[in-house]
């Protein structure tokens, strides 16, 4: 196999017909393009080029060699561009509650602390395989621990109502009158977490009206539009809150809830893109 050099040399010249044009694009002399294009000939035992006094111009061979050269040099430079935007590109699949309560409200910051790293995000509630579909670098699951795949474990959540803050206020701590929005996990396998158990933790008598949702953050815009309380975690919630569009109903009152898991193959967890995520996930999770 002839070397590298050579083949540049020779399709930078074939390209721009002349050795000194390739000798600038190469940055290198005119005689050592001219070299390597000799060289290569001598290798071959053909001959790629005609050359007369201010000008070469390619033989039938050369021309053949040059556009097979040309099209493996774009093959070449397409695969290492896509490494580069690989390197570059993290893709996270998660619950479509914690991509839209937690992750988006944050991932300015965390362009703002890996400029370099693009984050793309993946939702769903049904589990990905992460040895098949090495496109997903890690996922964020709820309540699932998977052995050798955990990079790494989330404190756990607590569950709470929240609601518009008038609303909150016009209840006066009662749920007469009131109703409270929860979710009906669609993974099977999760504890439920119930309107029935926060109202027997609060020891109420009130019997509030009880809807469900597939999605919490749908529980969550609707609390934020005055239809009841949300049922949903100090996670979800907590953007919300601090934006002053939900507010803690009976904040004493609170259900032990269950942690998220960051997924990825034990062999990546240690890739540039995938450590630095995991390390701001881990610092910025309230």
């Amino acid at each position: 196999m002839p070397s590298l050099i050579s083949l540049r040399a020779f399709d930078a010249a074939a390209r721009l017909g002349s050795f000194k044009d390739a000798a600038g694009e190469l940055s290198v002399s005119p005689t050592a393009v001219s070299h390597h294009i000799r060289g290569l000939e001598q290798a071959l035992d053909v001959q790629l080029f005609v050359r007369e006094t201010r000008a070469v111009h390619l033989t039938e061979t050369g021309r053949r060699l040059s556009e097979r050269l040309a099209s493996a040099f774009t093959e070449i430079a397409d695969a290492l561009s896509e490494v580069h935007a690989t390197e570059h590109e993290l893709t996270v699949t998660t619950t479509p509650a914690f991509a839209a309560l937690w992750l988006v409200p944050r991932m300015e910051a965390f362009h703002a602390a890996h400029p370099d790293i693009r984050l793309r995000l993946e939702t769903g509630t049904v589990p990905v395989d992460l040895a098949r579909d090495r496109r997903i670098d890690l996922a964020i699951r709820y309540g699932v621990d998977e052995g050798p795949l955990l990079a790494c474990a989330l404190p756990p959540e607590r569950i709470g109502l929240y609601g518009a803050p008038n609303m909150v206020a016009a209840l006066g701590g009662r749920l007469n009158g009131a109703t409270i929005l929860s979710t009906e996990w669609e993974q099977p396998g999760l504890p439920p977490i119930t309107p029935e158990a926060w109202i027997a933790a609060a020891s109420a008598d009130d019997k509030p009206e009880l809807r469900q949702f597939e999605q919490e953050h749908h529980v969550a815009q609707c609390a934020i539009a005055g239809q009841g309380l949300a049922l949903i975690s100090n996670l979800l919630a907590g953007d919300l809150v601090a934006r002053g569009l939900l507010t803690p109903f009976r904040p004493d009152i609170q259900l032990r809830g269950l942690s998220y898991s960051v997924l990825c193959l034990p062999e990546r967890v240690r890739v540039r893109k995938i450590a630095r995520f995991i390390c701001w996930l881990e610092a910025s999770y309230e």
